[in-house]
């Protein structure tokens, strides 16, 4: 199977008329020589120029991101030493802004005769009026290219959650409810203190697995049991004190 190339009478070219106010330059520029090298085209050939006619209005409204305007330059030379005119691209785009975006949208076509020809297609006017009515242009929107500002952090409204009936039951007193958390508590184990893995199992080598068989110790007995030392025992009874219970007193 032969590769397909069109033909001079093959290639259609389209009229697209782009609103450059509030567009991104680079981003805008891209889109545009896209076009211009027909690359939206099924029928795109990278040895021909297959690309549509492109007409930018508002070229004069074309923002730049970040500090580009002032960092960002354009380089001319005379070709004679010492030649060299630099020019920041903020004071290119405020004196003519044709030109910025034909020297951008140009960069990125072929560097050669292909290229040159390309950019013949390309129409560019700093204010809304053009003269190509007549060949009715079509509106190309863009606003992928449009710069937006930072994104609004909207506040998370808290989830209502339904109350099921058995949860409108009334509740036992709550001296009762404290005397079963009491019993519950000390017959749990000791990993509910928060106590690390390594002095839970010192303590458990040394026969107390439970915070009852904790509770009736003292601080010189926990001392005694082995690997057991000052800042395991303060750390014993700081879990102690935040469930509500204590050493026993010497």
């Amino acid at each position: 199977m032969s590769t397909y190339t069109p033909k001079k009478g093959d290639i259609q070219r389209a009229w697209h008329l782009v609103d450059a106010d509030g567009l991104v330059l680079g981003r805008l520029a891209s889109e545009v020589a896209k076009i211009l090298r027909g690359k939206h085209k099924p029928t795109f050939t990278p040895h021909q120029d297959t690309g549509d006619h492109v007409v930018i209005v508002n070229a004069d409204k074309v923002v730049l991101s970040g500090s580009k305007r002032t960092d960002k330059a354009v380089y001319s030379h005379s070709g004679y030493p010492g030649g060299l005119k630099t020019k920041a691209y903020g004071d290119l785009l405020a004196d003519k802004p044709e030109e910025a975006l034909r020297i951008t949208i140009g960069g990125m076509l072929p560097k050669n005769r292909l290229g040159r020809q390309m950019l013949t297609k390309l129409k560019i006017y700093s204010g809304m009026d053009h003269p190509h009515d007549a060949q009715k242009p079509q509106q190309l929107e863009l606003e992928h290219t449009r710069q937006r500002g930072p994104k609004e952090i909207k506040p998370v409204e808290p989830k209502a959650t339904e109350v099921k009936d058995s949860e409108l039951k009334e509740e036992p007193l709550e001296e009762n409810n404290s005397e079963i958390e009491m019993g519950t508590q000390e017959n749990a184990s000791l990993q509910d203190l928060g106590l690390t893995q390594a002095v839970v199992n010192n303590l458990a080598a040394g026969g107390i697995t439970t915070i009852e068989a904790l509770v009736g110790k003292t601080s010189e007995d926990i001392l005694g049991i082995a690997k057991i030392g000052p800042k395991a025992v303060e750390q014993i009874v700081d879990g102690l004190k935040d469930n509500g219970f204590s050493l026993k007193e010497i």
